[in-house]
């Protein structure tokens, strides 16, 4: 019996053991989950504490220094007035033109001078042009206190109404100043070209242009713009400057000899004063305006947003102070750039088409303005080298009136934000 259940036992074993190798061919196949456990996880989120040790500074672009000069009779906001100064003629001037002749210039027997306007305000009835006879002593310190009151409002020279001279056939008054010279046009005219500039050409006999011995023919003029209500203009500057062309009386042994000078005369200074005075920056956070003001904020990325997640769209949120002021007409660009190295007001910008973004900011208006600044976000996280710094400016600078004002990160309520949007890293399985 002992031996029988041995052997039973025995049997019992080896069809376990064959049982174990026998392959299941109808059951499912198994393998290690090395398949992501988790979705993709997008976050939206605002960066209310990020930005901080932000200041405004004034003094980037001053009015000698600008892209155009601007005109300007805002009252309650700005006074702004147009200066130049042209080059000298000097004492003698050649008489004859087939040698080299030359006379003492006697006096001056009339002048032209032109400049352009390059925007204004089409609606706008009454306006008129003032210009005015300066001193050749105005400079970049030049203030509007200096000449107001003094020569703008005792040593007028001509008042243009532009009005009346576009609603002229041909846009040219030939009858109320007499050409005393050989010139292509007679008397006051405006021309208006493709780009809707305005190429203004005044007459001036020989009492309004003076030509002054002791001054060798040196002359600054300021214009002063007028309008029913709210007058504003831009005028032209380096290749649409100015012009002065002088038609001289030179002393040919004994004979006067009407000539036009050699050339035109073009300006060793054009710039403009205004009134009020540019407001001090307070701490508040200061864009635009003349001379133009600059803000600078700063950022702290979280380092878990810095290290690890991938940014997909990043928007600066900038609640204004007050609301936007200047020409009612006018709209500008706020700018947000970075900088290669943070040294305050001094920080030089990093100029590309890539690193920028900007948003249109209207006079009077008072909404968050919201800038998208993904590309500068995405590249303080790709180099931790860079300065995490956002410079805000405006488009033109220095150029443009209007002027806004952000709260800054010490108003708590209002302070600049950043509205993030990121994915979070991707979640792999564990095998």
């Amino acid at each position: 019996m002992r031996g029988i259940r041995l052997a039973r036992f025995g049997l019992a074993i080896a069809a376990a053991a064959l049982g174990a190798c026998t392959e299941q061919v109808t059951a499912p196949g198994q393998c290690p989950n090395y398949c992501p456990t988790r979705r993709l996880t997008l976050v939206d989120t605002l960066l209310r504490t990020s930005i901080g040790k932000d200041s405004a500074f004034r003094g980037y672009v001053l009015p000698h220094r600008a892209a155009a000069l601007l005109a300007a009779n805002l009252p309650g906001i700005v006074d702004s007035r147009p200066l130049w100064r042209f080059t000298t003629i000097g004492p003698r001037l050649v008489v004859v033109a087939t040698d080299t002749t030359q006379g003492t210039i006697e006096r001056a027997d009339s002048a032209r001078l032109q400049f352009f306007i390059t925007r204004y305000d089409t609606l706008e009835r009454g306006q008129t042009l003032r210009l005015y006879r300066l001193p050749v002593t105005i400079d970049t310190t030049t203030t509007f206190a200096m000449l107001d009151p003094g020569p703008f409002a005792d040593s007028l020279v001509r008042t243009l109404p532009l009005d009346s001279l576009l609603a002229r056939p041909g846009r040219r008054d030939s009858i109320t100043h007499s050409v005393t010279h050989v010139d292509t046009l007679a008397g006051d005219s405006i021309v208006v070209d493709t780009l809707h500039r305005i190429l203004v050409s005044l007459k001036l006999d020989s009492s309004k242009a003076r030509y002054v011995a002791a001054d060798t023919g040196k002359v600054a003029y300021g214009i002063r713009l007028s309008a029913d209500s709210l007058a504003s203009m831009v005028v032209g500057k380096d290749a649409l400057g100015a012009t002065l062309q002088w038609y001289l009386v030179a002393d040919s042994l004994g004979v006067p000899v009407k000539r036009a000078a050699p050339a035109l005369r073009g300006t060793t200074l054009a710039t403009f004063v205004f009134n009020p005075p540019a407001a001090r920056i307070d701490s508040t956070l200061a864009v635009g305006g003349v001379p133009a003001a600059r803000s600078v904020l700063r950022l702290a990325l979280p380092r878990p947003i810095r290290d690890s997640v991938q940014i997909l769209r990043g928007t600066l949120l900038l609640v204004p102070a007050v609301a936007a002021r200047g020409v009612r007409a006018d709209s500008f660009l706020v700018q947000a750039r970075t900088v290669f190295a943070d040294f305050g007001a001094k920080s030089p910008l990093v100029i590309d088409l890539i690193h920028v973004d900007s948003a249109r900011i209207h006079v009077g208006a008072t909404d968050t303005v919201r800038i998208e600044i993904t590309n500068l976000l995405q590249l303080w996280q790709t180099d931790s080298t860079k300065p995490a710094t956002i410079v805000l400016s405006a488009k033109p600078e220095g150029s443009e009136l209007p002027e806004i004002r952000f709260y800054p990160s010490a108003a708590a309520a209002y302070r600049p934000t950043i509205h993030l949007t990121y994915l979070q890293p991707y979640p792999f399985g564990v095998p």
